[in-house]
């Protein structure tokens, strides 16, 4: 027999089709205290958050807003300028860099604290002219941004509940 819990904190019990109830009742019992730590530690943790098309759209004109407004003053701080910048639907990154010189931001961002969007525009934005991610390229990131190790962290610790 062999009891599993999904991600979804649902238990589910396999067992041989012809093994009596009391017997599976009985196993349920002996392993009743590794349930409950296991369903508490599932519970316990956040969701991610859920939402509807339309709190959706009002996330992307949100990040079209507040993203595009923080590449135009990081654009002016640092001189590296972007050709275009797009906020798309992506889920498994917050930005990229385009080969010929466009920079994209996921609509999700725009959940994300100030500082957080702040460093990840500066990423991109540093990805113009460093197209890769060697030491000068955090150098000049750290520049900007001094402490951004710190928002990196938050991302790869938070960002999966922003719906990435």
């Amino acid at each position: 027999m062999a009891l599993i819990i999904t991600a979804e904190a649902n238990l589910v019990i396999r067992a041989p089709l012809h093994l009596p109830d009391e017997a599976i009742d009985r196993f349920i019992e002996q392993k009743k205290k590794w349930i409950e730590r296991q369903m508490a530690r599932l519970t316990a943790r956040p969701r991610p958050i859920v939402l509807t098309e339309e709190e959706r759209a009002g996330w992307v004109l949100i990040a079209r807003e507040k993203i595009v407004e923080r590449c135009r003053y990081f654009s002016e701080l640092t001189g590296y300028r972007p050709v275009a910048v797009k906020i798309t639907s992506a889920r498994s990154r917050w930005g990229s860099c385009g080969a010929k010189g466009s920079i994209n931001f996921s609509w999700r961002l725009a959940m994300s604290p100030p500082q957080v969007i702040d460093y990840v525009v500066v990423h991109e934005l540093v990805h113009l002219v460093e197209p890769n991610h060697s030491p000068n390229f955090w150098r000049r990131v750290a520049e900007v941004i001094p402490d951004h190790k710190l928002h990196r962290r938050w991302l790869r610790e938070n960002g999966q509940l922003l719906g990435a």
